[in-house]
This record gives C-alpha cells, sequence and structure tokens, in this order.
C-alpha cells in the first residue's frame, strides 16, 4: 500500500530523512515513534507529496507520488486515496461541522459545488454518517470553532471518511488533547482500520499508545529508521536510548505499560530491526 525507497532529505545544517526505506501492507495499523525533529512529520508529509524530498521514491496503492524529488503531474490522482490528519486539526472554522465533513469530497466534485455549498445529498449523508461514526453527529449544525480539541479531531477524522480514502496519514493526532479525548481519537482510528480496512500511518510521541493500538512500530531517530518491528518487543532501554533523557513522561515513568486486551512487552522477535545509534 505504501512503499518509501530510499528517501532523503536535506534543509542547510539538517538532515531531516536519511535513506528511509519501509513498506506498508494493506490494512496494518503502524505506528512512527521517535523524539520531536527525528524525521515523523517530514516523512508523512513526503509520503503525501505535501514536501518532494532530495531522491529516492514513493508509491502509495501502486501509484508514483514522487521519484528522484519530483512529484508526479497526476498526483492528484493518488492524493485522492489518501488523507491526512493533522495536529492542529485543519478544519474551517467559520464553517458548520457538517460542512467541513462534506469537504472531504471535494476531490470527486465539480469545484463550482464546493464553492457554493451545493453538495449532494449522498454527500450530505456520508458526512451525517461518519459524524454520527465518530460520536459528534449532534454537533453537525455547529461552527468549527466552537468545538473542543478532541471534537474537532474527530471531524477531522470524519471528513477522512467522507473522502473515502483508502490510506490515512495522522501527523500527531493526539499531540494536543488530553488523555480521554486522546484515547477516544486512537480508538476511532484502530476501529476505522478494523471495520474499514484502511491502511493507517499514525506518528506518535506517547510510546503508551503506540503499544496499544499499533501492532507495529517504526523508530526514527536523526531523520533514519532504527526500528521496523513489533510494537511488543519495544524494550524501556531502546526507548531511553531513543527519546533520551526528555522522554521519561513518554515512557511512563520509565517502564513500558501493558494495557488490558492491548500489547505487553515481549522479547524482540526475528525479523524486526534494533539499532541504537
Amino acid at each position: 500500500m505504501i512503499r518509501v525507497e530510499h528517501v532523503t532529505l536535506s534543509f542547510p545544517g539538517c538532515t531531516a530523512l536519511n535513506d528511509v526505506s519501509l513498506s506498508v501492507r494493506p490494512g496494518e495499523m503502524v505506528a512512527l515513534i521517535g523524539a520531536s525533529g527525528s524525521g515523523k512529520s517530514t516523512l508523512l508529509r513526503t509520503i503525501s507529496g505535501l514536501a518532494a524530498g532530495d531522491g529516492g521514491q514513493i508509491t502509495v496503492m501502486g501509484g508514483i507520488v514522487q521519484r528522484q524529488g519530483r512529484l508526479r503531474r497526476d498526483i492528484r490522482k493518488t492524493r485522492a486515496h489518501i488523507a491526512v490528519i493533522f495536529q492542529q486539526f485543519n478544519l474551517v472554522n467559520r464553517l458548520s461541522v457538517l460542512t467541513n465533513a462534506m469537504l472531504g469530497a471535494l476531490g470527486r466534485l465539480p469545484l463550482w459545488r464546493t464553492l457554493l455549498h451545493r453538495f449532494p445529498r449522498e454527500v450530505r449523508a456520508l458526512a451525517l454518517d461518519s459524524l454520527a461514526r465518530v460520536g459528534i453527529r449532534d454537533k453537525a449544525t455547529q461552527r468549527a470553532a466552537a468545538l473542543s480539541g478532541g471534537q474537532q479531531q474527530r471531524a477531522a477524522i470524519a471528513r477522512a471518511l467522507v473522502q473515502k480514502a483508502k490510506v490515512l496519514l495522522a501527523d500527531e493526532p493526539i499531540a494536543s488533547l488530553d488523555p480521554e479525548s486522546s484515547r477516544n481519537v486512537m480508538e476511532i482510528l484502530a476501529d476505522i482500520n478494523a471495520r474499514d480496512g484502511i491502511t493507517i500511518l499514525v506518528s506518535l510521541h506517547q510510546v503508551d499508545y503506540a503499544l496499544r493500538f499499533c501492532p507495529r512500530a517504526i523508530a526514527l531517530k536523526n531523520g533514519g529508521i532504527v526500528y521496523d518491528g513489533p510494537s511488543a518487543a519495544l524494550t524501556p532501554a531502546f526507548l531511553r536510548a531513543l527519546y533520551g533523557a526528555s522522554g521519561q513522561d513518554t515512557l511512563a515513568g520509565g517502564e513500558i505499560r501493558s494495557f488490558p486486551g492491548g500489547a505487553a512487552q515481549k522479547p524482540l522477535q526475528r525479523g524486526s530491526r534494533l539499532k541504537t545509534a
């Protein structure tokens, strides 16, 4: 579903991505973990085609997003299948929650319909169903600005459902939310992954949530992949090396927590990659 091959991206005095290669199979839910500045957000932006790398190739659903630092001219066809959820929600605050959700259909509607807010009945029905699914159907007529942070993120997820995307990229979707809202958002994403088969790649600073909701984790450090394997195989020693002294809150007091019905720590499994430098 997603294939990244030897992608690099540098800025003056900084290597954002360093020969990154990975693949994500259809229906997987994968966590990107790593300290701030490790390259998680940059990687998601290059996969979605919002940023061009210096080299390498990225394909999504068999369609080339970029090759050797150039975005494909027909990238819009591939982007139509990719939904991106941002940390800051990216809703239009003055529009209603329902209209924000219906904007997910923008890629398959004539421009005049979206400019005039003349959405077809089936799009309106899908948007209402999507809002109900994420638990904010009763907020449909409210302006997006009136919602709490957790509710705004749910509206953004509903917009992705209206888009009918096959791949969902979530860039720190719970970073600015309280613990209860964070859990709700991650449960919604996990439900979408399980019931709809949508492939999800989500960057997370909180390792607890990666353990609980994502069977596989990819860890980045200094723009390169240092681990790719089962989330359950992550060890406290590796995570301390990954995050450094600033990661104590991320590691839940220096230990990996296990959750009822969720992943717990296990020995490193064959086929995973683990490096500490």
